[in-house]
């Protein structure tokens, strides 16, 4: 995960996380009084500040130091990446990744560290964009939004989280699946691209808002799925 873009634009990502309602993804985290919690690729920390005064410890991790110095208070910080995650085994109770994995480099890579530093009881709560189904189609967005972001790597495929939890002995107790619609002049204004880059997005998008297919995910350890 790349802190670069994040730097330059953490005060508005910030307004934007700050406009977000958390609770649904909380909830999906069942959190409990005496959970260690982290986020990985935790931005400004909003989701570890919706969860503090429920857990015991809520820890917001990213590469970022921007977005880490406007983490609100009761909010525990610690920079670095998801493919090397600066905790012990065992450390936390939950763990988190909202909006991340296409920021990381190494995929798989994130996903171990997050299952090593998970306690044995823990559970893990993913929530990510999914790729479109069709390859063309899926690679021309990859395209936006790599040209919107430069960090940004590769949506994740729907099933490919499972897949690689599954892997560390994981097993997905609930997910949930909606389609999220965005307007393309603020989507574009959050990131500032040139005026070059913004007009080739425009042109490849074609269109003054587009949707995208979001997905999120509660993981145990040898348990199977409860709802979908």
């Amino acid at each position: 995960m790349s802190g670069s873009r994040f730097d330059r634009t953490a005060d508005r990502y910030l307004e934007q996380a700050r406009r977000r309602d958390w609770s649904a993804v909380v909830e999906l985290c069942r959190p409990g009084a005496g959970d260690r919690a982290l986020d990985v690729g935790a931005g400004p920390g909003l989701l570890s500040a919706a969860l503090a005064p429920r857990v015991a410890r809520a820890v917001a991790l990213d590469p970022s130091p921007a977005m880490l110095e406007r983490a609100p208070a009761g909010v525990e910080t610690a920079e670095g990446t998801g493919e090397a995650i600066p905790f012990e085994d065992g450390s936390f109770d939950l763990v988190t990744a909202v909006n991340t994995l296409h920021h990381v480099a190494d995929m798989p890579a994130t996903v171990a560290e997050m299952v090593r530093v998970l306690a044995p009881a823990g559970r893990i709560v993913v929530q990510d964009y999914l790729a479109d189904p069709d390859p063309d189609a899926a690679e021309r967005w990859e395209r936006v939004e790599r040209l919107r972001d430069h960090g940004h790597r590769n949506l994740p495929r729907a099933g490919e989280v499972e897949q690689l939890l599954a892997g560390h002995g994981l097993a997905m107790d609930e997910q949930q699946t909606w389609t999220s619609s965005w307007q393309l002049d603020p989507w574009l204004e959050m990131a500032d691209p040139s005026p070059e880059v913004d007009a080739e997005i425009r042109r490849l998008v074609g269109a003054d808002s587009f949707t995208q297919t979001a997905w999120r995910a509660r993981f145990l350890r040898g348990r199977g799925l409860a709802s979908a």
